[in-house]
Order: structure tokens, then C-alpha cells, then sequence
């Protein structure tokens, strides 16, 4: 119909972790746009390879309609995450009690209208994508995740959560993906680091898996205290 679908209960919404999700939307999303942190490469990558259609994105939290004005034509969105309140500030978004500034910079470049990109059906699923398995028999147009991955401890389990995603995709379809490399300050703050992000972990998944990389590509980011670059790549699944 068009319009946003919520097939969640917001009444029980955790006061604690929403302030946590408010302070994290504020500092990034909600504030204007930071050039210079590898973002703009992530919203081309989008733009230029992302397939009409479906999206599940994983790692959502409260970003989904920042990323979706860089998609052409998606017509439904599967946002997961393991937090309701990140989804929470979403609906608030899509009530317009919220605004994320940054997506200024966005509807500028692609000449895009925030309202048409609102009424994108988008529904949410609860669910620490890591730790779980997914249910594979439905498949999407484009699979992403902005983030998530580099939470995993370990190159073996990356590659493994990769797979997970990457089973997702429909013949043709394509995983978007970027994950921000730890700097040694905040690997020592986070208890472990990623440095085992690398285009060679994309380029021995692709040939694995015999599908085609795009681009792929280690984007430096300046002045910021957690992360050195972001690794960022695009797969098509023939």
C-alpha cells in the first residue's frame, strides 16, 4: 500500500536504551552531515550497484531512511537489528517527531524527496543476526549491512556471518557492505580489535563463492577517534 508497516509492540520501549540509541542517532545521524569519514563512498556504492526491488538490511538501528535515499527503487525493507528502541527513533522518524540532518546532504545529492522515501514499506525484525541463524527460503534484491559485521571477533567469524548474508540474495542480486576498522584506542576500550578487515577477506569470499565483486575498496577517515578507515565492497551473486 505504500505506506510504512510497524509489525511491533513499541509500548514496552526500555528508557535506558533509548537514551543510548537518542545520543547515538544525535551524534551521527541526526547531526549535519561529516564529510570525510567514508560515508559518501558507502552512499555511491549504494547508488550505483544497489538492484530495484527488495532490501534486508542487517545492523539497522536507526539509520534505514539515511541509507534509502541513496537506493533507486526498493519497494519493501526488512530492517534487522537486536534493538527495538533503535527501531523505535525509525517509527519516530517516519512520524516526523525526528529528524536525521544529515539526510540533508543526501536529498541534495541524488535530488531525492524525503517524504516519497518515508512512505517505503518497512518492516522490523528483532533478532542478534551473529549469534543466530537466518531463515534462508526467502531471498532479496539487495542484502546490506553498514556496520555490523566488524563486531565479529574474529576474520573466521566474519566470513562465516558473510556467508549467512550472502545465502540471502536472489540470482543477481546484490550484498552491499562496509565495516569501520578499529583504532587501537577503541580496540582496547571494545576488549578485542578487527584488524583482520582487508580487501583479500572480500576477494578469497568472492572466488569462493564464485560471485563477482564490484568494488572493493579501504577508505581512509580522518579525525576520528575510534576508527582509521572503513572497508567498503560490493558482491553480485550469478
Amino acid at each position: 500500500n505504500g505506506t510504512a508497516q510497524i509489525t511491533m509492540n513499541f509500548d514496552k520501549i526500555d528508557k535506558k536504551e533509548y537514551k543510548k540509541q537518542l545520543k547515538y542517532f544525535n551524534d551521527y545521524y541526526g547531526s549535519p552531515f561529516r564529510e570525510g569519514q567514508g560515508t559518501e563512498e558507502i552512499l555511491e556504492l549504494i547508488n550505483k550497484y544497489a538492484c530495484n526491488g527488495t532490501l534486508i538490511d542487517f545492523g539497522s538501528g536507526s539509520n534505514i531512511y539515511f541509507w534509502l535515499l541513496a537506493f533507486k527503487n526498493i519497494e519493501k525493507v526488512l530492517c534487522v537489528d537486536i534493538s527495538k528502541e533503535a527501531f523505535f527513533l525509525n517509527e519516530q522518524i517516519r512520524r516526523k517527531e525526528l529528524y536525521p540532518n544529515s539526510c540533508e546532504y543526501v536529498i541534495k545529492k541524488y535530488d531525492k524527496n524525503f517524504d516519497d522515501t518515508l512512505k517505503i514499506r518497512v518492516d522490523y525484525l528483532i533478532c542478534d543476526v551473529l549469534h543466530s541463524s537466518i531463515n534462508n527460503t526467502i531471498k532479496y534484491n539487495n542484502v546490506s549491512q553498514f556496520g555490523l559485521l566488524g563486531l565479529c571477533r574474529s576474520e573466521k567469524e566474519y566470513i562465516s556471518n558473510l556467508k549467512k548474508l550472502y545465502n540471502l540474495l536472489e540470482k543477481d542480486g546484490t550484498l552491499l557492505g562496509a565495516n569501520w576498522c578499529f583504532s587501537e584506542s577503541y580496540s582496547k576500550m571494545m576488549g578485542f580489535n578487527n584488524n583482520y578487515l582487508s580487501e583479500k577477506i572480500i576477494q578469497d569470499f568472492s572466488k569462493k563463492q564464485n560471485c563477482k565483486i564490484l568494488v572493493v575498496k579501504k577508505v581512509p577517515i580522518a579525525n576520528d577517534p575510534n576508527y582509521d578507515s572503513v572497508l567498503i565492497y560490493g558482491i553480485k551473486h550469478e
